[in-house]
């Protein structure tokens, strides 16, 4: 079941590093970035799209709407629907939907960010995930590192920002059906507006449904609903082609870029 894993996060790593970005700080930006520090009234939109067909697909807005301690609370209105997220005053996850799934709660949080940020910083992270409707709980392990400062260009604007990518293992299952997953994440943070202005996530899943080498498409999950999306699926390896051995599928690939916000 390893080896799979281990094949597609080296393809992760060969896409991730196709361009080399600049270790030294722009003028006027820090040499470390600190946290955010969440405050009620912020809030962010972003725009949608597919990765792979540059197809829009609506706009998603994040409000702070409470802050007690260490903790944040979050209003997400994506397309209509209303839901919440939990976060700590640095960024990182509480309660959140994992890449191209539903909704966990996380204990330590999922860390996102490792502040201070600065170009070359790296860290690990082993956190449990927990599946609020039945109780379930998982591992999930959290490699992240700061590739260097970009020059980003999104509707809200020209920023910089430094690129935080992670590779996430969460091993969500369901028997029979699908094992771990295998996320990236790539996220770029602006310090001139105390918040992530792009975000591109995608990932790829264990199928025992679809297994063998079967040619052809199967449905995308994204964002929590079935709308036509149609990706191709990806032999895991190290199987045999007569249907007997696991796929890894390839979910959604979405990019979110920064519309407005609110910057204290």
């Amino acid at each position: 079941m390893k080896q799979p894993i281990v094949v597609f996060a080296a393809l992760f790593l060969i896409t991730g590093c196709a361009t080399q970005l600049s270790q030294t700080p722009p003028a006027g930006m820090p040499a470390q970035v600190m946290a955010a520090g969440l405050q009620v009234g912020n809030h962010w939109r972003y725009a949608v799209r597919d990765g792979f067909t540059n197809l829009p697909r609506g706009t998603v807005e994040y409000r702070v709407s409470a802050v007690q301690g260490d903790t944040v609370k979050v209003e997400v209105r994506d397309e209509g629907r209303e839901s919440t997220e939990i976060y700590t005053r640095d960024g990182n996850w509480l309660s959140r939907p994992a890449t191209n799934m539903q909704l966990f709660t996380y204990s330590p949080a999922y860390r996102a960010f490792a502040f201070p940020l600065a170009s070359g910083k790296t860290w690990k992270s082993r956190v449990t995930a927990t599946d609020p409707a039945d109780g379930r709980r998982f591992p999930v392990m959290i490699e992240g590192a700061v590739l260097g400062w970009d020059r980003i260009k999104v509707p809200a604007g020209e920023f910089d920002a430094l690129r935080v990518r992670r590779f996430v293992y969460l091993d969500y299952w369901q028997q029979n059906v699908r094992g771990q997953s295998v996320i990236e994440e790539n996220e770029w943070f602006a310090p001139a507006v105390n918040q992530v202005v792009r975000r591109e996530a995608t990932s790829k899943y264990l199928s025992y449904i679809y297994g063998g080498s079967r040619p052809g498409f199967v449905l995308a999950r994204g964002r929590g609903r079935d709308d036509g999306g149609r990706q191709r699926h990806v032999r895991g390896g190290g199987g045999r082609d007569d249907g007997s051995s696991p796929t890894f599928i390839q979910d959604d690939w979405l990019i979110y870029e920064l519309v407005s916000h609110s910057a204290r």
